[in-house]
């Protein structure tokens, strides 16, 4: 390449100094009339977008103006320096997204405002364009200019939306384990208390509640009337009275529904879910995918404490030790059931399966082990008891 051709490529420092005095002098061609526009603007947003016209809301007016004022003076800057900081605007714009988001709206109302501000600012540009006979080149670049200049604004509020939900999501999480983790710890939540975090964790307090406690984190969503703590060990939820069985079964892991309570009572109905579960789990409980406590309320009763109710079991129905298991487990069978049903042979031969006369004959060898005991009233009742907390159950049952 000759040195002639070299010296061509490169553009010449007149040209460059061209561009920049063409650049300062549209933009001193536009600067007088920005207040106008700003002006318009802000009308036409107020006109077009009725959610930011709020009658005696003069802080959320000034909100809107100080951003539109912020966004044409940059404009401008750019116009004359395409280098010009977008920080400060940038800024402006996040926080403008982050209100839409703490407001609970979406971005919809503020996109539109944007798009409105661009339409009123090309009209804009337009006049400016036909009043001072601006080349149609000079006019397509700030065509482009604009519209590239909306779509970094509309994106900056977009960031600060995501950022403000995240953030809002977070700590509305973190209020509703808090809230959870009272409800269902030891003593009582004031009244005030309560409420206060209540509303801040949007939780709608309701009059009874029931406590579900799952063998396993479950991952399904759960609507803002649900408050979950689904970490290992314990995955527990509290949900408003009453509960759909289809709304648990979709679960897909094992869980225990404690019974209805009053929302004070809360730990109560979670304590005795998760006794439940573990009775399930001891097989001292059907197996089920869904364990209604409701159901099972004696058998939690005389199971809450099991050393003594082993105990219990081994004094009042020891006499069936001296027999082998498998006849233990048919006569404790019987004898249940014959406390259940009064004696009736005829009852117990249908709940056990059996022919009566196996019945009367299983009758005889528990009448010959345990004597008198069977006429006391006291002791019928602790045999019953017991036999229900050792497992002895009629296939009925």
């Amino acid at each position: 390449m000759s040195r002639d051709s070299a010296r061509q490529s490169v553009p010449a420092p007149r040209d460059a100094g061209q561009e920049v005095l063409r650049r300062k002098e549209l933009a001193a061609l536009m600067r007088p009339a920005l207040p106008g526009l700003a002006d318009g603007i802000v009308r036409e947003v107020l006109r077009a977008v009725p959610v930011y016209a709020r009658p005696g809301d003069g802080a959320y007016g000034r909100v809107t103006r100080h951003g539109v004022e912020c966004a044409v003076a940059l404009f401008v800057d750019l116009v004359e320096d395409p280098q010009a900081s977008r920080e400060r605007l940038f800024e402006t714009c996040r926080r403008l997204g982050a209100g839409e988001a703490r407001e609970g709206r979406s971005l919809d109302d503020l996109q539109a405002a944007y798009r409105v501000g661009t339409r009123v600012g090309w009209r804009w540009i337009m006049r400016l364009g036909r009043r001072h006979r601006l080349s149609s080149a000079i006019m397509a670049q700030l065509a482009e200019m604009l519209f590239g200049y909306a779509d970094e604004l509309a994106r900056m509020s977009s960031r600060g939306h995501r950022e403000a939900r995240a953030e809002i999501e977070g700590t509305r999480a973190g209020l509703r384990r808090r809230l959870l983790r009272l409800l269902t710890g030891p003593g009582a939540v004031p009244d005030a208390v309560l409420a206060e975090l209540a509303s801040a964790a949007g939780w709608a307090v309701p009059r009874e509640v029931v406590a579900v406690a799952a063998e396993r984190t479950v991952g399904t969503a759960w609507g803002p009337d649900v408050l979950a703590d689904l970490d290992p060990p314990q995955p527990h939820l509290l949900l408003p009275a009453p509960v759909a069985a289809r709304t648990l079964t979709r679960l897909g892991a094992r869980v225990a529904v404690g019974p209805p309570v009053e929302l004070g009572a809360a730990a109560h109905s979670l304590r005795w879910a998760r006794a439940a579960l573990r009775l399930v789990a001891d097989g001292a409980l059907p197996d089920a995918p869904v364990t209604w406590c409701t159901d099972h309320l004696t058998d939690l009763w005389l199971l809450s404490d099991g050393p003594l109710a082993e105990q219990v079991a081994l004094r009042q129905l020891e006499p069936l030790d001296r027999f082998p298991d498998r006849t233990r487990r048919r006569l404790g069978e019987t004898l249940l059931s014959w406390l259940q049903n009064g004696g009736n042979s005829e009852k117990i031969a249908v709940d056990l399966s059996v022919h009566p006369q196996t019945v009367r004959y299983r009758v005889r060898q528990l009448k010959q082990a345990f004597g008198d005991r069977l006429d006391d009233p006291d002791a019928r009742f602790a045999m019953q008891a017991a036999l229900r907390a050792s497992g002895f159950r009629s296939p009925g049952a």
